[in-house]
C-alpha cells in the first residue's frame, strides 16, 4: 500500500496509535517492573543479612571474662552463595575480636541496640549491604554491649532483580504482541460493514440512487444516512432534469416542426403578398423559438444555482431597479405607464443575484407581453419576516391557479409565450426560502416575488 494511502487508512491508524500506545506502556511496565524486582531482591536478601546478623550475634559469648565468637556456618555459607561476604564483632571495650578490622558500618549506637539495621555502602572497592547490630552481656568484668556488623556484596541481589524483570519483560511482551494481534483482528472486524457497503455501492448501476440498505453499525449511521440524502437529492435532481429535458424537447419540436413547414410553403410560393406573410410569420416563429431557447437556458440555470451558487447581500432596490430599466424595450406596440417604488430602507438580503434578476425578468415580460394594457407598477416591500418585489400590471389577469400556472410550460388560455416565466420565478422563490403568490386586486394582477428576510 502507497504511504500516501497508509496515512489515510483508518486501519494504519488506529493500528498506530495503540501501537504507540502499547509501547509507552510497555515502557512504563518495564520500568515499574524494574523497580518492583530491585525491592523485592532487596527485601528477600535483606531478610537473609539481617537473619545472618542475628545468628552470628547469637554465637557470640563470654569466655574467661573475653568475649568469643563462633562462626555460623551455615549462615555464612548463605550468604555466600553468589556474593562475598565481611563481618565483625567489637566487644564492649570497642577491640575487634573477629573479623575485618576495617570494615564501617554508619550506624548509630543508640540505633543498633533496637534492632538491625541495614545501610549501603562500599568494601572494598565492592558495593555492599551492611547489617549492624548490638547485643548486651552482663558480667562484672567483661560487661557492656558488643557490635555484630555483616556485610554482603550486592550482585546476587542485582543478578535476582535482572532476572525477575526480563521475567516481567517477557510477560509484558506477549501481551503487548497479544494484545495488538487482537486490535488488528477487532479493527477488521469493525470495518466489515464499511466493506460489505462498499461493495453494494460498486454493485449498483448508475441509475440506482436508492437508499443503501446494507445496516450500518452506530458510529457511521450518520454517514451513511448523510449518503443517502445526498443520493435522495441526486435522484431528485436527476428526474427533475430528465422531464426538463422531455419537455424542452417536446417544446422545442413544435416551433421547429411549424418553422420547416413554413419554409416549405415560402420554398413553393411565388413572389406575392401572401410570401410576405409567410416570411412575416417565419420572423415571428423563430423569435419565438429563440425565447423559447433562451427560458429552457434560464431554466436550467435557476435549477443548477439552487444548490450550487453561492448567497452575497443583494440591495432589493438596486436590483429591481436595474432589471425593470433593462427588461422593458425601448418601443412597446400600446402606451403603457411604468413607475418603479422602492422600500425605505432598502432591504438587503443574502442571496442569488444572477437567479432573482432572472425571475423578476420574466416577471416584468410577462406582464408587458400579456397583462398590462395601459400600466405597469414594480413594488419592493419588506416586514418583520419577509422581502418582497411586486409586479404588478392592469391586465385581464391569469386563468387557472398558480399552482398549475407555476408548472414548466403551462400556459393560460390568452397566452402564447413557452410557460417557463412562473416557473423561473417560483424556482428562484423555493431557492431562496420564499414563494411566488398571485392576487387581484384593484384591478391590478399583482404577481409577488416573496423571499425570507
Amino acid at each position: 500500500m502507497p504511504l500516501s494511502d497508509l496515512r489515510l487508512s483508518l486501519r494504519a491508524r488506529i493500528i498506530a496509535v495503540l501501537s504507540a500506545v502499547l509501547a509507552g506502556g510497555a515502557v512504563a511496565l518495564g520500568l515499574i517492573a524494574w523497580h518492583s524486582a530491585g525491592l523485592a531482591a532487596q527485601q528477600a536478601y535483606d531478610r537473609l543479612l539481617s537473619g545472618g546478623a542475628v545468628q552470628i550475634a547469637e554465637n557470640v559469648y563470654l569466655q574467661g571474662g573475653v568475649l568469643t565468637l563462633d562462626p555460623p556456618a551455615s549462615a555464612i555459607a548463605t550468604l555466600s552463595d553468589y556474593d562475598l561476604v565481611f563481618y565483625k564483632v567489637v566487644d564492649p571495650r570497642g577491640i575487634v575480636v573477629a573479623g575485618y578490622d576495617d570494615l564501617q558500618s554508619r550506624a548509630t549506637w543508640e540505633a543498633t541496640r533496637n534492632g538491625v539495621v541495614l545501610e549501603d555502602g562500599t568494601y572494598q572497592g565492592h558495593p555492599v549491604r551492611i547489617a549492624t547490630l548490638s547485643r548486651r552481656f552482663d558480667d562484672p568484668l567483661a560487661g557492656g554491649w558488643a557490635t555484630i556488623v555483616i556485610a554482603q556484596t550486592t550482585q546476587a541481589r542485582l543478578a535476582l532483580a535482572r532476572d525477575l524483570t526480563l521475567k516481567a519483560l517477557g510477560v509484558i511482551a506477549i501481551m503487548s504482541a497479544l494484545a495488538l494481534l487482537a486490535t488488528g483482528f477487532a479493527v477488521r472486524l469493525a470495518l466489515k460493514p464499511l466493506a460489505r457497503i462498499e461493495q453494494e455501492i460498486a454493485r449498483r448501476t448508475p441509475d440506482d440512487l436508492s437508499p443503501i440498505k446494507t445496516e450500518p453499525p452506530v458510529e457511521i449511521r450518520n454517514l451513511v444516512e448523510a449518503i443517502d440524502g445526498f443520493m435522495r437529492r441526486l435522484s431528485d435532481r436527476v428526474a427533475l432534469m430528465q422531464r426538463f429535458i422531455a419537455d424542452a424537447a417536446h417544446q422545442i419540436r413544435t416551433p421547429l416542426a411549424a418553422l420547416d413547414a413554413q419554409v416549405e410553403i415560402l420554398s413553393a410560393t411565388a413572389p406575392s403578398r401572401r410570401k410576405a406573410e409567410t416570411i412575416t410569420r417565419v420572423r415571428e416563429r423563430t423569435t419565438e423559438l429563440a425565447r423559447l431557447t433562451g427560458q429552457l437556458l434560464d431554466h436550467a440555470m435557476v435549477i443548477h444555482r439552487a444548490d450550487a451558487a453561492a448567497l452575497a447581500p443583494v440591495d432589493l432596490n438596486a436590483l429591481a431597479k436595474t432589471v425593470l430599466s433593462t427588461a422593458v424595450p425601448l418601443s412597446l406596440p400600446r402606451e403603457v405607464d411604468i413607475s418603479f417604488k422602492p422600500a425605505a430602507p432598502a432591504p438587503v438580503i443574502p442571496g442569488d443575484a444572477v437567479s432573482l434578476r432572472e425571475a423578476l425578468g420574466n416577471l416584468i415580460d410577462n406582464a408587458l407581453a400579456h397583462g398590462a394594457h395601459s400600466r405597469l407598477l414594480v413594488t419592493v416591500g419588506a416586514d418583520e419576516a419577509h422581502v418582497w418585489i411586486e409586479v404588478a400590471d392592469d391586465g385581464d389577469g391569469f386563468t387557472g391557479s398558480l399552482a398549475e400556472l407555476a408548472q414548466p410550460f403551462a400556459k393560460g388560455a390568452t397566452s402564447h409565450g413557452s410557460g417557463l416565466g412562473l416557473a423561473i420565478a417560483a424556482e428562484v422563490a423555493r431557492a431562496h426560502k420564499g414563494e411566488l403568490t398571485l392576487a387581484r386586486e384593484d384591478g391590478m394582477t399583482r404577481v409577488r416575488l416573496v423571499l425570507a428576510g
